[in-house]
């Protein structure tokens, strides 16, 4: 049986391959679901954290397995924190095209920040926008 008192804290770096990352985010959930957290946080931060991962080693290091991927994550009983960095240059949040527009329906993009902004509790940037970080704090149980 793990402590659960403590906050359970990783950091990995890994190339920019498709697929990698998959263990922490299985280390992750598994804390989660360790640590008692309701399973509609659980799949949130499953669909979030794959969405940054993805995104990093798309736009970020644009596949380029040379370059790496750095996530830092902490798991508390009551909340989530990840950090996931590439060595992209970076981006301003406002150029992501919103596919809520008519104009951008086709647009293949902007779909997976959206969904994080919607599931997670908070997002934000550093400011060269090449770092992202998002907290979930856990919801109350349902009756």
């Amino acid at each position: 049986m793990s402590d659960t008192s403590r906050t359970w804290i990783r950091e990995d770096v890994f190339p920019s391959v498709y697929g990698e990352g998959a263990d922490l985010v299985e280390s992750i959930l598994q804390t989660m679901k360790e640590r008692l957290w309701p399973e509609r946080d659980i799949f949130a931060v499953n669909l979030a954290i794959v969405e940054a991962i993805t995104n990093a080693i798309e736009h970020g290091n644009h596949c380029n397995a040379g370059k790496s991927v750095t996530v830092e994550c902490r798991v508390s009983n009551d909340l989530v924190h990840i950090s996931v960095r590439d060595e992209g240059l970076g981006f301003a949040k406002d150029k992501i095209p919103d596919p809520r527009n008519d104009d951008n329906i086709e647009c293949p993009t902007g779909r997976g920040v959206l969904l994080i902004y919607g599931f997670m509790t908070k997002v934000w940037y550093n400011d060269q926008g090449n770092q992202f970080f998002m907290e979930k704090v856990r919801s109350e149980d349902l009756p």
